[in-house]
C-alpha cells in the first residue's frame, strides 16, 4: 500500500512539473511576441517620426524606402505559405522592414484565414505600413472580430477608418482589464490618433 501511494505520489508529482513546464513555455512565447511587437511599434513610430522632420526638405520620392538589392521578397513570400510558425514569423518581420507591398496579397490571405491571432496581427501591421487602401476595411473586419494583440491594434492606427465601432472598441480595450499589459497601452496611443485626425478634419 505504501509503495502504491509512493507511485502516486511520484506520478502527481511528475504531472505538476509537466503542467509548471508547459505553463513557463506559453508565457516565454507570449512574452517574446509582445517584446517583438512593441520593437516593430517603437521602429515604425522613430522611422515616422523622421520622415515627418525631414518631410519639408525632401521630395516625395525621397521619402520612399530605397530597395535593397539583395532582399529576395518571392522568397519571403513562398515563405508565408510554411506551415513553421517561426518562419512565418520571421518572413513578415522582413517583408515589412523591406516595405515589400507586393506580398499584400499573400498577408490580405493570413489575415483573414489564420487562426493565430499575432500572426493576423503582424500581416495586418505589414499591410497597414504598405498604405493600400484597398485592404483597410479588411483590417478593420479583423480588428473587430479577432483576440487583441499591439501589432493589430497598431495596424489600426496606421489606417484611416470612419467605423464608429473601431474607437468604440479602443475605449474597452483601454477600461476594461487585460492579462496583456501592453494592450491598454498600444490602444490609448491609437485611440489618441484618432483623436487628432478627428480635430484636424474639423479645422
Amino acid at each position: 500500500m505504501l509503495r502504491t501511494a509512493s507511485v502516486t505520489i511520484g506520478s502527481c508529482f511528475l504531472a505538476l512539473l509537466i503542467i509548471l513546464s508547459l505553463m513557463s513555455s506559453k508565457q516565454a512565447a507570449r512574452d517574446r511576441q509582445r517584446q517583438e511587437a512593441i520593437r516593430q511599434w517603437e521602429m515604425e513610430n522613430a522611422e515616422e517620426a523622421a520622415l515627418q522632420q525631414k518631410a519639408p526638405r525632401l521630395a516625395p520620392a525621397v521619402q520612399e524606402v530605397r530597395a535593397d538589392p539583395n532582399y529576395n521578397a518571392d522568397k519571403d513570400i513562398d515563405d508565408l505559405r510554411s506551415s513553421d510558425r517561426e518562419v512565418v514569423n520571421e518572413a513578415i518581420q522582413r517583408i515589412q522592414s523591406h516595405r515589400a507591398c507586393k506580398a499584400v496579397p499573400d498577408l490580405l490571405y493570413l489575415l483573414e484565414t489564420s487562426k493565430d491571432d499575432y500572426i493576423a496581427g503582424i500581416s495586418a501591421q505589414t499591410v497597414a505600413v504598405c498604405r493600400d487602401r484597398s485592404a483597410y476595411d479588411t483590417i478593420v473586419d479583423q480588428f473587430l472580430r479577432r483576440d487583441d494583440t499591439p501589432s493589430m491594434i497598431d495596424a489600426i492606427g496606421k489606417i484611416e477608418t470612419s467605423d464608429e465601432r473601431v474607437p468604440e472598441k479602443l475605449d474597452r480595450l483601454i477600461s476594461e482589464p487585460n492579462p496583456d499589459e501592453d494592450v491598454p497601452r498600444f490602444a490609448s496611443h491609437v485611440k489618441s490618433q484618432f483623436h487628432l485626425v478627428q480635430n484636424v478634419g474639423h479645422q
